[in-house]
């Protein structure tokens, strides 16, 4: 799927469900949330004995299955006070039971909407499980201003944005047990980042009123980002230019993909590269690597010859692919090791597009190598 533009720090998402969940479906969802990681899952696996321990003594099972996944998702995009995208769905389609064990398979909606880019920044199972709406718009401000570490906000407009009318909580410590803490301690409990805030009245005396709250977060695992980051990059540092850029592109790496899939791409930087790594960590650590770019290819290597062994034939494959200048990452390597003989492989990411073909007996094989139109070009000037 094409990737959205959609900017949320000057636009607006609102979710719901068609009916609130109970705690029963609560818990159930969050379970799903901490399996689904929005990728290639086609199903999440639950056994008979968790699905009861949720479930419990009332009702069965595939009772509880059958009204959840009626369940649908509203979803809705604005932009500049204007409705540019809906949809509605349900979490999963449908379930098998084999056995002891059941498989949800996930909603195509929600797997679509992970690959249009929309959800980069918003976990969309995490949104169903505030208690309130208010835990939400709350989030959302904060993923506007997260770059800013905080963001400061009056008194009414805080009111505003939690859907609260003027008139109501004249008293600010009314608000703030009945409104403002509830809605961070959902923030707190359920997402990734830890939310504090600061109140800020007209003057010092005793009956000075708040007219201002600056709301302070930050990632939970920013302490230990920075060691895993210092680690990943001991072994390439004397190779990497700008340190605080790389840097930030592994942290990103790290919240979207995990620890793996950043370790395996850099391990095989450093094999055949000259010279700076900065280009050739951004784009290993690219999320999606394999999606279909709108882009024009233009064909720049071609080989056509008989090889003894595959041994021989990747042997050849790398030195065509280090010519034009294609940097090994962990997603191609382990494609082109289940890459079956007679099967043609196709790999594509943002600036080059490969297909191979390996025979054997005698027969000839095909190596492919394909740059977009504007790195092709911009080589031969």
């Amino acid at each position: 799927m094409r990737k959205m533009a959609f900017d949320f720090s000057k636009n607006d998402i609102f979710i719901d469900t068609d009916k609130k969940l109970n705690k029963k479906e609560r818990d159930f969802l969050e379970v799903i949330r901490e399996r689904y990681k929005g990728k290639n899952e086609k199903y999440i696996v639950f056994t008979e004995k968790e699905l009861k321990s949720i479930v419990k003594e009332r009702g069965l099972i595939e009772d509880f299955l059958d009204k959840f996944s009626k369940r649908r998702i509203h979803l809705k995009l604005v932009e500049k006070d204007e409705e540019i995208f809906f949809s509605s769905f349900p979490i999963f389609d449908f379930y098998m039971r084999n056995r002891e064990e059941y498989r949800l398979y996930i909603s195509k909606s929600l797997k679509s909407l992970k690959e249009s880019g929309i959800f980069d920044d918003i976990d969309l199972l995490l949104i169903l499980l505030f208690k309130d709406k208010k835990s939400f718009q709350l989030y959302l401000a904060m993923i506007k201003n997260r770059n800013q570490g905080g963001f400061l906000i009056s008194r009414d407009q805080l009111k505003e944005l939690l859907g609260v009318g003027q008139e109501n909580y004249e008293r600010f410590y009314d608000f703030e047990k009945t409104i403002l803490k509830p809605a961070l301690e959902d923030i707190n409990q359920l997402t990734k980042y830890n939310i504090d805030y600061k109140k800020i009245k007209n003057s010092d005396g005793f009956t000075s009123k708040i007219m201002e709250i600056e709301f302070i977060f930050n990632h939970k695992l920013s302490p230990i980002l920075a060691e895993e980051i210092d680690r990943l990059l001991l072994p390439l540092r004397d190779r990497v230019d700008s340190i605080s850029k790389v840097s930030k592109v592994i942290e990103e790496a790290l919240l979207k993909e995990g620890v793996e899939f950043v370790r395996n791409n850099l391990y095989h930087l450093d094999k055949g590269i000259s010279g700076s790594l900065d280009d050739a960590i951004c784009l290993a650590l690219k999320e999606n690597q394999n999606i279909d770019h709108q882009e024009k290819y233009i064909l720049v290597s071609k080989t056509v010859d008989i090889f003894s062994n595959r041994f021989i034939f990747e042997s050849r494959l790398y030195k065509e692919l280090l010519k034009c200048k294609f940097y090994y990452n962990y997603n191609f390597l382990k494609a082109l090791r289940n890459m079956k003989v007679g099967e043609t492989l196709e790999y594509k990411d943002e600036r080059h597009k490969i297909n191979i073909l390996y025979l054997d007996k005698g027969r000839e094989s095909t190596i492919e190598i394909y740059k977009t139109s504007e790195d092709a070009t911009g080589e031969k000037k």
